[in-house]
């Protein structure tokens, strides 16, 4: 294979050609690598800061519709307000679960956990958002967890006897939480994957996504080395970027690739093939089991990088969530696009997935939102069972971790929004597709 490898993933056909990539990141990666090899953490951290002078933005905070006025979208598209402060603080992930409820894991806490043994509870929780309008607005929104502790990865199980079930990463583990006696609220928890790291706690792990195998796949991020353990005896090391899966039972843990520095978004493609979001690298990867990636001075087993199927960055090195559009609310020219959440320009970038050989290219498209508002951050986002693409809004004047002092005063703890992007047609007149509760829907409905 030498310093290539293969990609067979049949999208869109194009036949069985193999796909390679011989090259290494761009310029500006090989400049951090060499910078992270060189002078050591310490040093690229104290540099990273010194570059985060002016990652403060310097106006107010806007009010949610003062913000939506302020996005830029194609002609046709709409942006509506799900929900917002104060039943919001910071979201970081979300998830939909089979009743099409939104889940999402809310922190005040960060940058900072609460300490493990405090006499008062934390004050992250995740929440269930439901009973959407016409207008977007979630018009139910109920607290499933609290005392959490920077919780990040969320991803509802199936109900339990009809009752709620969710599997939760906050500090220190991986948590099954549920609801026993159909109360709403978690009465149960217990830690089901433990030995995830936090000494870094933007790097931690999140973006449950269950794989077509049953398995849940999930990001490991920046600096935290973890030693994580399955209740059968599997287990695994991951330092800094990687990606792993793991039973939601935590009977199993299982490595699924090496490398990358800081992923962050996590979806799967209809015919099941992995994609993440990187930070420092590429925006867009198209992953292979056991393949190894780039990352800071960490070499490859041999067989060269996992290929590349983008060639461009996106102005930034916090790139956050990751959607493969692949619903029908949207009009054709915008399907099968991959947008990408891009927290520090504060932008939903977009990409043309096109067939190339055995496998898509990520061609740049023009971006799908933009906004004036630099307090907009995209963190996460979702393809929701109506079609439409919703969004995580980390809203804060400052994004960077290690750009900016932890400690800086400007950290909002207050502000957090959701939006949901609808296709309403030139004429307005179009709508989200109906979402439907798959656990009342028949069997010519599921298929």
């Amino acid at each position: 294979m030498g310093n290539a490898a293969t990609i067979v993933v049949g999208r869109g056909g194009g036949g069985f050609h193999t796909y390679g990539s011989n090259r290494m990141r761009s310029c500006r990666v090989l400049a951090l690598l060499g910078m992270a090899v060189g002078v050591g953490t310490g040093t690229f951290v104290g540099l990273a800061r010194a570059r985060g002078a002016d990652a403060v933005v310097a106006a107010g905070p806007r009010t949610p519709a003062a913000e939506a006025a302020a996005f830029h979208l194609p002609p046709g598209f709409e942006a509506q307000l799900v929900a917002s402060e104060p039943e919001i603080h910071k979201p970081i992930n979300i998830a939909f679960d089979e009743r099409g409820r939104l889940w999402v894991t809310d922190t005040i806490e960060y940058p900072f956990p609460a300490p493990e043994d405090r006499k008062n509870k934390a004050r992250d929780s995740v929440k269930i958002l439901e009973d959407f309008g016409p207008d977007g607005k979630a018009r139910k929104i109920t607290t499933f967890a609290d005392d959490l502790n920077i919780p990040v990865g969320v991803l509802p199980l199936p109900a339990q006897g009809g009752h709620d079930t969710a599997l939760v990463y906050s500090i220190p583990g991986v948590w099954r939480m549920a609801d026993t006696t159909g109360g709403g609220v978690a009465d149960q928890r217990k830690i089901v994957i433990a030995g995830q790291a936090h000494d870094d706690t933007h790097g931690m792990t999140g973006s449950f996504t269950e794989g077509f195998d049953g398995y849940v796949y999930a990001v490991h991020g920046f600096k935290n080395t973890s030693n994580i353990k399955g209740t059968d005896g599997s287990g695994m090391t991951l330092n800094s970027g990687n990606t792993y899966r793991f039973r939601p039972d935590g009977s199993h843990v299982e490595q699924q690739t090496h490398g990358q520095v800081n992923p962050f978004g996590l979806c799967l493609d209809p015919l099941g093939n992995l994609y993440t979001s990187d930070c420092e690298t590429m925006p867009i990867l198209l992953t292979l089991r056991g393949a190894y990636y780039s990352s800071f001075g960490k070499p490859h087993d041999g067989l060269g990088f996992g290929p590349d199927i983008a060639d461009h960055m996106y102005g930034s090195s916090a790139i956050a969530g990751l959607v493969d559009y692949v619903a029908e609310q949207y009009p054709p020219g915008y399907r099968d696009m991959m947008l990408v959440g891009n927290v520090v320009t504060g932008r939903i970038n977009r990409a043309q997935l096109t067939p190339r050989g055995s496998a898509v290219h990520a061609d740049d498209a023009p971006d799908f939102l933009a906004s004036d508002d630099a307090w907009f951050r995209p963190v996460c986002i979702k393809l929701g069972p109506d079609g439409a693409l919703y969004i995580a809004d980390f809203y804060n004047r400052i994004i960077g971790h290690y750009e900016v002092d932890l400690h800086h005063p400007g950290r909002d703890k207050d502000r957090g929004r959701f939006w949901r992007i609808v296709y309403k047609g030139t004429d307005g007149k179009a709508s989200p597709d109906k979402p439907f509760d798959l656990t009342k829907a028949s069997i010519p409905e599921l298929i």
